[in-house]
């Protein structure tokens, strides 16, 4: 009795150990007959645990592409696939689910003209429309609210982005009183479902100040209530996630900057119904894992250095710029990601980051260094934080590069593709950790060998659960090399 009094007290302290090292699973694969020269291919993950892949397929240049929906459960089993009537030149852009239908848009060559499709999720029935819109040469956010379409627009010649509203039983856009000034921007577009409502978060500046604005319509592009969020003292609020909810339970999740308003200087929580921000503040000091991604010696270092100058009432030295993701709501709270980066450009055929004062040429790429998530409970108050490294990843457009998913007892992961590997980091509140964690992607059969991977994609699917895709070359051991387009189910 003693012996077994001692093995169960073992399991118990191993036991969460444990579960945190278990590695990622792979119940199942499928592969698609798609070749990389003459398919594109987009998977796309629904609010009922199924995929939507979306593909184009040319098998010469004379004959008409095939455009073609495909739904797959949870299990990669195929429910029903469907044809779309396209020009050849159209090219996916966006798409808004709202049980039971998905919306899709399509673009053509000339930049204004879209065809924007209603999917039925149970039948796979599909109709489709032609519209243009006039100045809408890029669509950056598309929403649905009973069937009634809100877009967030832009053009080449116009730096200054529109809100669209649109009916499709009356195809005639509608721009909506959002933006004022010529350095205003939209900072996030969300559809309340259960309140039948649409908040839009506009960020206003002069250059020297920044401050947040609030809006809520209605399905039929009303303005339902208008809020001015100021900024308090010498600290200007850059961008914001808005939550769900009543008018009194909603808050704003951003980043607030000091002098130069390109930089983050830290974050902070509002209640969206304040009319001067009145949450808390955190600057980046204050977070105990945000400098995890340097060495520990320059990370002591540069928070020696930083304090210091914040004492002596200096402007910091170390200059960061934000990718906000999308708002994760979770039992307790909020989580905000994020994703740290670095304009790249352009010198002598090489690239260098640019963190020099007014500095404004394009871009060419964008360097990573880490990604952050912040836990919030309802109330707004920092809980936890934590980092994922992002060693030497650069992008060519400023996108999200990596996943971010809530897992059980209230862990998270952050995920991206790197060949046939998923780099992966588990997070539990403010426990870092540096050790380097990936699977590698397996194929069919366990006598096959991925030879090679091309355009390496990875979305949050549903739950803990991940879709990874891409094109492959497989060696069979007898029989010849077969290439496909893959997606792989990767469960936490």
């Amino acid at each position: 009795m003693p012996y077994l009094r001692l093995l169960l007290l073992c399991y118990a302290v191993l036991a969460p150990a444990l579960l945190w090292a278990q590695e990622p699973q792979q119940p199942v694969r499928l592969e698609l007959p798609y070749q990389l020269e003459d398919s594109h291919v987009e998977v796309l993950a629904l609010p009922d645990s199924s995929l939507l892949v979306y593909s184009r397929k040319a098998d010469t240049w004379a004959k008409k592409p095939d455009f073609l929906l495909e739904k797959y459960n949870a299990n990669l089993e195929l429910v029903w696939k469907s044809q779309l009537d396209l020009k050849a030149e159209y090219e996916f852009v966006r798409l808004y689910t709202e049980a039971p239908y998905t919306y899709l848009i399509f673009q053509a060559a000339k930049p204004t003209l879209y065809t924007f499709v209603r999917l039925n999720l149970d039948s796979g029935a599909v109709s489709q429309s032609e519209i243009e819109l006039e100045k809408a040469e890029y669509i950056y956010e598309f929403n649905v609210l009973n069937g009634k379409h809100f877009l967030i627009t832009g053009n080449s010649y116009d730096t200054k982005p529109n809100l669209l509203y649109l009916n499709p039983e009356k195809p005639q856009p509608t721009i909506l009183p959002a933006l004022y000034g010529e350095e205003s921007s939209f900072s996030d577009l969300l559809t309340d479902h259960v309140h039948g409502r649409v908040d839009v978060v506009l960020a206003e500046t002069n250059r020297r100040i920044s401050r947040l604005q609030v809006k809520s319509f209605d399905e039929n592009g009303k303005l339902l209530q208008n809020y001015f969020i100021l900024q308090p003292q010498n600290r200007s609020l850059l961008n914001a996630e808005v939550t769900p909810g009543d008018t009194l339970s909603r808050l704003l999740l951003g980043t607030y900057g000091v002098r130069d308003l390109r930089f983050v200087q830290g974050f902070f929580t509002s209640p969206v119904a304040s009319k001067v921000a009145e949450g808390e503040f955190y600057s980046l000091l204050d977070l105990q894992n945000f400098f995890k991604y340097m060495k520990p010696r320059r990370e002591e270092r540069t928070r020696k250095r930083e304090f210091a100058r914040v004492k002596e009432g200096k402007e910091p030295l170390q200059r960061y710029r934000l990718l906000l993701h999308d708002l994760i709501q979770t039992p307790s709270g909020y989580v905000l990601a994020a994703e740290v980066y670095f304009p790249q450009y352009r010198s002598n055929n090489s690239f260098f980051d640019s963190r020099v004062r007014g500095l404004e040429r394009e871009a060419q790429a964008y360097k990573r260094t880490h990604a952050i998530a912040l836990g919030f409970d309802r109330d707004g108050v920092l809980l936890w934080d934590n980092t994922f490294p992002l060693p030497d990843m650069i992008t060519s457009s400023l996108t999200h590069s990596v996943e971010i998913a809530s897992l059980p007892n209230g862990r998270f992961v952050m995920a991206y593709p790197d060949q046939e590997k998923i780099i992966y980091r588990q997070m539990e509140q403010n426990r870092y950790t540096d050790e380097e964690t990936s699977i590698e992607l397996l194929p069919y059969e366990k006598d096959e060998k991925i030879l090679s991977t091309d355009l390496p994609g990875l979305i949050r699917w549903y739950g803990p659960h991940f879709a990874a895709f891409g094109y492959q070359r497989i060696r069979v051991p007898n029989g010849p090399n077969r290439t496909v387009f893959y997606i792989n189910k990767i469960s936490f």
